[in-house]
């Protein structure tokens, strides 16, 4: 089974189970760790949930780094990952990482977890922090009643100073409501007629 079948099998099963939660979006490919990665699917509610895909057909090259990329922004992440692969790929992440076993079915993906996602104990304050946009991290400025940054500020700039000064539960606070936002601004609208 290939990567877009087992995401859509994955993005239909999130959909399902969040889909009316309003508070709560799936994100395809968010870009992290500066464009260096990127989250193959992200849940993104109170926490932000990465899952990482690889296929039987994939190789694990990139994931020592992806982990080290999604450690610093993600709260949980879950693996999931062809049989042809649980063996290596359980040496490579770490204990909080979740891992889902991924086999073809008769229509479709079937998953079974081998290992729930636990809390990450190391997120990066500054790798939150530039999850955002510069219009964004200008925003957060605003919403927490900073004095309004300097209009040349660059955006790492801003990132630097939400990063030093935020506390971290208030920046992923900030940081998900900006990520939700953005893709709910994103979806197609559906007028009534």
């Amino acid at each position: 089974m290939h990567d877009p079948e087992i995401r859509s099998v994955l993005r239909n099963s999130l959909h399902k189970k969040y889909g009316g939660d309003p508070d709560t979006e799936v994100i395809d490919e968010l870009t992290i760790g500066g464009g260096r990665s990127r989250i193959d699917l992200a849940l993104v509610n109170g926490v932000l949930h990465g899952f990482e895909l690889k296929s039987d057909y994939d190789t694990l090259r990139r994931l020592p780094e992806q982990v080290q990329i999604y450690g610093t922004v993600c709260d949980r992440v879950t693996l999931v990952v062809g049989e042809r692969h649980v063996g290596h790929a359980v040496e490579i992440v770490p204990d909080w990482w979740g891992i889902l076993v991924v086999r073809s079915g008769r229509r479709r993906a079937i998953f079974r977890a081998l290992k729930l996602p636990q809390i990450n104990p190391s997120l990066d304050p500054l790798a939150i922090a530039r999850l955002l946009r510069r219009s964004e991290a200008s925003a957060v400025f605003s919403e927490l009643g900073f004095a309004e940054p300097n209009r040349r500020a660059s955006r790492q700039e801003l990132c630097q100073f939400l990063a030093r000064h935020v506390e971290l539960p208030l920046l992923c606070h900030r940081v998900r409501s900006h990520l939700r936002a953005r893709q709910s601004a994103a979806k197609p609208r559906s007028y009534g007629g």
